[in-house]
């Protein structure tokens, strides 16, 4: 008895594994989104729209500086042979630095710009607070860096999910007090902070230092050459959808399909996250420590679990779209449960996407990073635009999503030149996400068949109430 017993908890024990590179990424990723609509429940009712429109225009800045200015010091660090090395540490730490500081000059003098732009006075002083942000990422260690080199990315996880938890708690104190915008900005700075704070007590044996190393610099401007342009065309992809739904279809149409994309946001984050912090360490001490073809052999054999977070939930949630949304929101919705399910699909290719570039990138092909950018923004604006003057927005959905394939068929032709491609296994992956997607939509359809309508649309029994 006692051997079944075991026997059967063994995986759920193997599951439940807090050690577990993929189960901490995945578990943190997944409670911090959690808390972050927890949160989102109780400052709805402490601060104003206006708070969060300040604080959304202040982010958005933020990121665009933050993401064009990227040099990658992180994924050199993580993939170089010399990665270990307390000089070439302290190089990279330096000119991430400067890059920091820089960063902070140009959002502080700008600021007044800015908010001469968006006509919002109360922006200048906001974004002059929130460039310290920059100072604070400049002062972390690398120690994050090294912990995802040596596949302890459980490390930055916790810890990331840690400072997020008190920046939460503090942000709700906060907006007691002051019930404005100054509450969100604090509260971000506040995370900061602690992230820099805790990175200074990891790998203290190298820790922080100026040093100008030649082959290091060389290195990271060598890196940078791709990351740069890449990081710029990430931004505008990253709008370009909703540029395009808010100029061809009603302002309707935009927000069925918002509702889809922020139903979708945790899902997608947490593939990009396992990828990022789990997949990229483990590819890049396959390339430091072996072959090519042992690296590939690896990289198929020991990440089938990550692979399949990422494939089978998207493929789930893409056939049983229609019957989440009727769940969720009352029948003016019921076109988003539609997109939702092309949505879905393209984060399902996504995950083949991630999974490609982190093994490339890994294996020194930098440039795969700005190609594949290239091969989305190729395809994705003409897919809309054709797809809309053929089938409005059914064409602009199938289209859309069709276009995913031609950054992942750019990826697999670059795999295949490193020889680093099991077509066989990949389109097996593939497959197995196409038959979770019949069944979740031969399941949902029959509940949605089946089930009493006065069980569905919870939205209207809300707003009944």
């Amino acid at each position: 008895m006692h051997s079944l017993t075991a026997r059967t908890l063994r995986p759920l024990r193997s599951l439940l594994n807090f050690r577990s590179e993929l189960f901490a990424s995945t578990f943190s990723y997944g409670l911090t989104a959690v808390i972050k609509l927890a949160s989102s429940l109780v400052l709805t009712r402490l601060l104003d729209p206006t708070a969060y429109g300040i604080f959304g225009i202040l982010l958005s800045v933020l990121f665009v500086i933050e993401l064009v200015s990227d040099v990658g010091t992180t994924g050199l660090l993580i993939r170089h042979p010399r990665g270990d090395e307390r000089a070439f540490v302290h190089t990279l730490w330096t000119i991430r630095l400067i890059r920091s500081v820089i960063n902070c000059a140009i959002l502080f003098l700008a600021a007044p710009l800015v908010a001469a732009l968006y006509h919002t006075a109360a922006l200048t002083n906001a974004l002059r607070l929130l460039s310290v942000w920059f100072l604070l990422t400049g002062l972390e260690s690398l120690s994050f860096g090294l912990c995802i080199r040596h596949q302890r990315a459980r490390v930055s996880n916790y810890t990331e999910m840690a400072s997020n938890t008190a920046m939460t708690l503090f942000v709700i104190g906060m907006a007691f007090v002051l019930k404005n915008h100054y509450a969100l900005i604090l509260g971000a700075l506040l995370q900061r902070l602690l992230i820099a704070a805790a990175s200074h007590f990891y790998y203290r044996d190298i820790g922080i230092g100026f040093a100008f190393d030649r082959e290091a610099m060389r290195a990271q401007f060598g890196f940078a050459r791709f990351v740069v342009p890449s990081s710029i065309l990430t931004v505008v992809l990253s709008q370009y959808d909703k540029i395009v739904l808010a100029r061809l279809f009603a302002m309707s149409v935009v927000g069925l399909y918002t509702i889809a994309g922020n139903m979708l946001a945790p899902l997608s984050g947490i593939i990009v996250h396992n990828a990022r912090f789990v997949l990229y360490g483990r590819c890049s001490h396959y390339f430091r420590s072996g072959n090519a073809e042992l690296a590939a052999k690896r990289y198929y054999s020991e990440n089938v679990k990550l692979f399949l977070v990422g494939v089978l939930p998207a493929a789930m949630v893409a056939g049983s779209a229609p019957l989440i949304v009727s769940i969720l929101y009352d029948p003016r919705y019921a076109a988003a449960g539609h997109i939702l399910t092309f949505l879905a699909f393209g984060v399902m290719l996504g995950a083949f996407q991630n999974a490609s570039e982190n093994l490339l990138v890994a294996s020194g092909s930098t440039h795969a990073v700005l190609g594949g950018n290239i091969a989305r923004l190729c395809s994705s604006l003409p897919a809309a635009f054709l797809g809309y003057y053929l089938g409005g927005l059914e064409g602009f959905l199938w289209f859309t999503m069709c276009a995913n394939l031609i950054p992942l068929l750019y990826y697999w032709w670059e795999q295949r030149r490193k020889r680093l491609l099991d077509l066989r296994k990949e389109l097996a992956y593939l497959g197995l996400g196409v038959a979770a997607f019949l069944v979740s939509f031969a399941v949902g359809h029959l509940l949605l068949a089946i089930i009493p309508s006065q069980w569905l649309h919870l939205g209207i029994r809300r707003h009944a109430g």
